[in-house]
């Protein structure tokens, strides 16, 4: 039920349409394109910030937050996508899209 259009930006869960920045819309579209794979936060960094940027570890924990305030926590009724993987990193739910 979730669904991002590359061709608008638009990402939608169920009928709701979801405001995301682009940081955000980066990174649930590297979520949505390895559906089921455990992803490092180092293979988060790598393909969602630029080759050159500082980013820290932590820096995609909160991105991870945001993401989940706007795509998990207003959807009470449903299923929470996106899946901490302890120890290793994480992951979105596979068929949900």
């Amino acid at each position: 039920d979730l669904s991002l259009n590359t061709l608008t930006f638009e990402v939608k869960r169920g009928s709701k349409k979801i405001n995301l920045s682009n940081k955000e819309y980066s990174l649930l579209e590297y979520f949505l394109r390895n559906p089921g794979r455990i992803l490092t936060k180092n293979n988060i960094i790598s393909h969602v910030w630029d080759y050159d940027a500082d980013i820290l570890l932590n820096t995609v924990e909160v991105y991870v937050g945001y993401l989940r305030n706007k795509i998990d926590k207003p959807f009470k009724n449903k299923p929470d996508l996106i899946q901490t993987v302890r120890g290793f990193g994480y992951k979105i739910a596979e068929g949900n899209f």
